[in-house]
């Protein structure tokens, strides 16, 4: 298949090029600058420079292509309106560009969990579940599969919700649990269960795909159809992370130390102000903080093994140890 990738040096972006490519797709890769284009720079991969916000002229590009895969996004903001004009509007300008090709290309959306909301330890989140999103970044997605289900009846696309990504190249999650743990002490909000779910980026590309190749897509009136979660099966407590983390550095579990929340605000305002007197964008934020009340962050794959005929390959332990390893 021919495909777009948006949000291409991002993270996610980044592995599904490199994924696609591997399997011998045509892949064109959108990137808001040249510069930070890295090793996409191959002959394998055709790169055009736009930015959907400012309105990317894409024209020519998406009549060359069979379908859309739409990474392009903002996880960390200093302002909410950051995340919307990022996440929603970016996303509403990609569908009008769809809208006008003569015959628009399929577009596949990646969402989040946080779009959804949070589940209960014990009973992973459903997509025919009321939405729920209890963050600004959320509610951004949220309103982007809006935008997306605006056009739904000139294009067909399908929308799929990770929950947390980890693998090579993780700017936050890995990073942070491994910091933790080689300090000896995971802190977490309250005494009660946290419960998550997880996917490595590999079994994330692979849903991708699979999502791009399925006749599945969105319906204007309908909220639930061609919308899936995706994770690597499990439920896990913030222990059994934390001890997946030890034994792949090779280390005793560490403590895990209930925090009250008004610390877990206090952390998040300081990460901000620090990242703004050093120019930088902090991987914990208020907006973060808001996600981390919630006891369990949790999703059912099973709509997306029914429909899409996905099944995640790689274990958290395989993974973790696979990420290290990338970054020794």
């Amino acid at each position: 298949m021919r495909f777009l990738v948006t949000g291409s040096t991002g993270f996610i972006g980044g592995h599904l090029v490199r994924y696609l490519v591997s399997r011998d797709h045509s892949v064109t890769a959108l990137v808001r600058d040249l510069t930070r284009a890295g090793d996409l720079t191959s002959s394998r991969v055709n790169l055009i420079e736009g930015d959907l916000v400012l309105g990317a002229d894409l024209a020519d590009s998406l009549d060359q292509v069979d379908c859309v895969l739409h990474l392009a996004g903002a996880t960390m903001s200093g302002a909410e309106q950051g995340y919307f004009r990022v996440n929603a509007t970016g996303t509403r300008k990609l569908c009008e560009a769809l809208a006008r090709v003569r015959r628009p290309p399929r577009l596949v959306f990646c969402s989040s969990l946080a779009a959804a909301g949070p589940s209960v330890p014990g009973r992973p989140r459903k997509e025919d579940q009321p939405v729920a999103p209890v963050s600004a970044y959320g509610e951004s997605k949220l309103a982007a599969e809006h935008a997306v289900r605006g056009f739904a009846d000139r294009v067909s696309a399908v929308a799929v919700r990770p929950p947390i990504v980890y693998g090579p190249g993780d700017p936050a999650f890995v990073p942070t649990l491994r910091t933790m743990v080689r300090c000896g002490v995971v802190p977490k909000r309250g005494f009660g269960t946290r419960a998550y779910s997880v996917i490595h980026v590999d079994d994330l590309c692979a849903a991708l795909l699979a999502a791009a190749e399925s006749d599945v897509r969105l319906h204007p009136e309908d909220q639930v159809a061609g919308v899936y979660t995706v994770s690597d099966g499990f439920e896990y407590r913030l222990e059994d992370l934390a001890a997946a983390m030890a034994e792949a550095l090779g280390r005793r579990a560490p403590a895990v130390v209930p925090l009250p929340g008004p610390m877990i605000g206090l952390a998040a305002l300081a990460a901000e102000l620090a990242g703004r007197l050093l120019g930088t964008a902090p991987t914990f934020n208020r907006d973060k903080a808001r996600e981390l009340r919630c006891p369990a962050w949790t999703c059912s794959t099973e709509n997306a093994v029914r429909d899409l005929g996905f099944h995640p390959t790689i274990t958290l332990r395989t993974g973790l140890t696979r990420t290290l390893e990338s970054s020794s």
